[in-house]
């Protein structure tokens, strides 16, 4: 008999929920019009801005997309997300698409010397043996940039294959180079017949400077995807299955308490849900849903603890314990003089600065398990 199987032994079911990384596969919820959407987009050229609240799913979206596509397009992924300098968002540009275009090192030397001649790069076996993109001089000028911006376009005319650069975090560009940098993409790109390009990103202000106000250097050059929560039929239906092919069983009902606590963020529900499992895999009671969703919450406090201390201003954290404790209330006379919140102008003021650190949207707390948090920081004693 196999040693899991004597009698008396508990068999170790493994956790069918993840969270905390990109999910593909069978881990991947739902989301087809979205990815069908997608993909009719980029069959036309059609150049996309994909934005959402953080941790709604983009990461996991677009990796599927490339998983579920691979045939049909040749994907690079380049995340911006902690790229400093300019030159480390040109290594990772030209990278990502060597890497995604090319099979060996022979032939990304090759391509770059016959597409890219006004910038010196090297290419390095990394330690995990794969193929990596330096840059050989000090900095790229900017009449030589647009030869490296134009790099995906000439891979993908050469492939006889569209293209497929995905920029996830796009906002960051700001950062990394400036107007400048942006405006020379865009002066390139909309020339780009053979590449085109998703730019991903949470922050909502800084990319409608980008994308959708008139001043901005990509205006009207994009089709504007706004993704959302998923399907609440479908989640519940997922986390049924999850539960029953892990050998266990939860009801319906329960399933959807995971998904009003988590108001349908994919990590957040899969967060409840890993935790639930772990502490039954027949829960049977509303009880062990909330105490899992406690723990879940929990698990957030340190990250919810910095930015609590990261915002300075009293009125401002009066404000947000406000809207935590009383989500979807007018906020009137009454919201005011009860929460001490001075004015009306002194509100719009407060939320105009919060709207603009992606914490607040419409009036109302953005990141629900932070809205959670705030309300058992409001009944602490």
């Amino acid at each position: 008999m196999p040693r899991d199987e004597r009698p008396g032994k508990v068999q170790r079911m493994e956790n069918p929920f993840r969270y905390g990384s990109v999910v593909t596969g069978q881990d991947f919820v739902d989301r087809d019009k979205e990815l069908e959407l997608l993909a009719k987009e980029l069959r036309s050229g059609q150049r996309i801005l994909l934005f959402s609240n953080r941790r709604m799913g983009k990461s996991s979206l677009l990796k599927e997309l490339a998983r579920r596509y691979k045939k049909e397009f040749i994907f690079a992924h380049v995340d911006l997300y902690g790229v400093a300098t300019r030159n480390k968002f040109l290594e990772q540009l030209v990278g990502e698409v060597s890497r995604a275009g090319y099979t060996t090192p022979e032939k990304v030397v090759s391509a770059l010397a016959e597409y890219i001649k006004g910038v010196r790069f090297r290419v390095v076996i990394t330690r995990s043996g794969h193929v990596g993109i330096e840059l050989d001089q000090a900095d790229v000028r900017d009449n030589e940039l647009a030869e490296v911006i134009d790099f995906p376009e000439k891979v993908a005319k050469k492939r006889g294959k569209r293209v497929v650069v995905i920029l996830d975090e796009f906002q960051e560009v700001l950062a990394i180079g400036g107007v400048p940098l942006v405006k020379t993409m865009r002066s390139r790109m909309q020339y780009h017949a053979h590449a085109t390009y998703i730019f991903s990103g949470s922050k909502r202000n800084l990319l409608r400077q980008l994308f959708l106000e008139k001043e901005g250097a990509f205006y009207k050059s994009v089709r504007p995807i706004e993704l959302g929560p998923i399907s609440r039929s479908a989640f519940q239906d997922f986390i049924a299955d999850r539960f029953k092919a892990a050998g266990g069983h939860i009801d319906l009902k329960l399933a959807k308490r995971i998904l009003d606590a988590s108001e349908g963020y994919p990590y957040y529900a899969q967060q409840i849900a890993h935790e639930l499992f772990d502490m039954t895999r027949s829960p049977t009671s509303a009880e062990e849903v909330e105490d899992a969703i406690a723990v879940a919450v929990e698990h957030q406090m340190p990250a919810f603890l910095v930015l609590w201390d990261s915002i300075r201003s009293p009125l401002q954290r009066s404000y947000l314990l406000a809207v935590a404790s009383e989500p979807r209330v007018p906020h009137g006379t009454v919201f005011i003089e009860k929460h001490r919140l001075r004015s009306y102008s002194h509100i719009q003021r407060i939320e105009k600065q919060l709207e603009a650190r992606g914490l607040i949207e419409s009036g109302e707390i953005v990141d629900p398990m932070f809205a959670l948090w705030l309300r058992g920081l409001r009944r602490a004693p």
